[in-house]
């Protein structure tokens, strides 16, 4: 009896486990739909950031602005220090002399305030015993005039922080055309995914008819396999555009140095609109670039005064106050003062000087004319950006002239191919010229912002305009 129930028991035992065990399956199956019936939803959700709110997200976290940031404030820091060499100079020095050379022996005793009658014995005097002295020494040395070095520095400083904050200005707005770029090739990525589908739907439904009419003894197997690989293919071109779309959004955080979790990006606007006389009129006054390339001469050439005030006479005053003791430093057994003014003038007779001063002279010409070229060079920039958004225009049109046209063209094929009278080859040839007119229109559409952005960053007001 108890045999029985212990087989009985094993029996319930194994069919309960069993049971869980599947229990455990359809879980794991329900949660698995779920997943991929849930996950979608939160795509649907994803925030969208518009362009507007990456530009601003640059200027305030880009890392090259950053860097360029801490740029201005060490020529800053620069400028006050050139400016700080006008200001007298403090110099504190303790010195420790132990000597029995007559002379000196004479001179420490005077400045200790030792010295008495019996020190003019002719035995002390010629032979004395040896003396320390402690000497605390305080100095105040102020430049009067060095060559004009000082001034010339100063300006020099001023004008190379002057400078940098314009090619500050200029990093700013090169950002901002990165963000703009980075920004339309996701556009370009997500609506190349949109066209993938509608070619997917569209070849999916090639396919079911070339299998319709190969059941029906109407179409070759041929046309099956045909219709077959263009799907494939439109698949692959699919995951393509999601991974470029990835790839895209990826550089767009990088741009603006911050994780922005699952994002979507804006469509794209309608065709941007540009006066173009408008753009050349102000591009001279609104280049930074080209002001900090005047600045930049300006700084080369009190580079040359600095450097040509080596050979010129250079005035300084000073003022110390000395105290001597024999046994300890910073003892006062004897004080005084001297004032003092010195005239120093060098002569290079090796010419050193002068051929460093025409040395930056030249850097100065040539800097001259790198201004000239970059003044030529900003119209021709405009030129071309305006011929490349021009050519963006006809294209744009051209494509969509073409889309109405290869649409209504693949609408009759099909149905020509549906009634026998047209080839897959023809249907899969007319599905592809308007995945061709499509993926066109965008790329055209893209290139017209992009060449509207690279006008207005030409003319530099694209902070302004944006």
């Amino acid at each position: 009896m108890k045999k029985i129930w212990r087989v009985a028991f094993f029996k319930n035992f194994y069919k309960l486990l069993i049971n869980m065990d599947n229990l455990h399956r359809i879980i794991r199956s329900v949660l698995l739909i779920l997943s991929f019936s849930i996950l979608p939803l939160f795509s649907l959700f994803a925030k969208e950031i518009s362009l507007k709110e990456f530009l601003a997200l640059a200027l305030k976290n880009n890392l090259e602005l950053k860097a360029f940031q801490q740029a201005i404030k060490a020529s800053e820091l620069e400028k006050e220090a050139a400016k700080g060499a006008y200001f007298p100079r403090l110099k504190l020095e303790e010195l420790l002399s132990h000597s029995d050379i007559p002379a000196q022996v004479f001179t420490f005793k005077l400045n200790q305030e030792e010295f008495s009658a019996k020190d003019f014995e002719i035995k002390k005097l010629n032979d004395p015993k040896s003396r320390t002295n402690f000497e605390t020494r305080l100095t105040l040395e102020l430049p009067i005039w060095l060559g004009g070095k000082i001034q010339a520095q100063v300006k020099q400083a001023e004008a190379h922080f002057r400078a940098l904050k314009n090619l500050y200005e200029r990093k700013e707005e090169e950002v901002l055309s990165q963000v703009y770029q980075a920004y339309l090739f996701a556009i370009l990525s997500k609506e190349s995914i949109k066209v993938s589908e509608s070619s997917i739907r569209e070849a999916e439904e090639h396919l079911r008819i070339a299998k319709a009419r190969y059941q029906a003894g109407t179409a070759l197997l041929s046309d099956v396999y045909r219709a077959e690989v263009y799907l494939n293919r439109a698949k692959e071109s699919q995951e393509k555009a999601k991974n470029y779309y990835s790839l895209a959004k990826k550089n767009l955080e990088l741009l603006v140095n911050t994780s922005l979790g699952d994002f979507e990006v804006e469509d794209l606007a309608s065709i941007p609109q540009i006066e173009i006389e408008r753009v050349k009129t102000l591009a001279f006054q609104n280049r930074k670039d080209l002001k900090a390339l005047e600045e930049e001469i300006k700084t080369q050439r009190e580079a040359y005064k600095v450097t040509l005030s080596e050979n010129l006479p250079q005035i300084s005053a000073f003022a110390t106050y000395s105290l001597n003791d024999k046994n300890y430093p910073f003892g006062s057994s004897g004080s005084g003062y001297l004032l003092g003014l010195g005239l120093t003038w060098k002569f290079d007779t090796g010419l050193t000087t002068l051929k460093k001063a025409q040395a930056e002279l030249q850097k100065s010409s040539s800097l001259e004319k790198k201004y000239l070229f970059l003044k030529n060079n900003i119209l021709f920039e405009i030129e071309k950006a305006h011929t490349e958004y021009q050519n963006a225009l006809y294209k744009f049109k051209s494509a969509e002239s073409r889309i109405q046209a290869s649409t209504e063209m693949l609408r009759i094929i099909q149905l020509r191919y549906q009634s026998g009278l047209a080839r897959m080859l023809d249907l899969l040839d007319a599905q592809s010229e308007l995945d061709q007119a499509r993926l066109e229109r965008l790329q055209a559409l893209k290139d017209l912002h992009e060449a509207y952005m690279q006008i207005l960053l030409a003319g530099g007001i694209l902070k302004e305009a944006l």
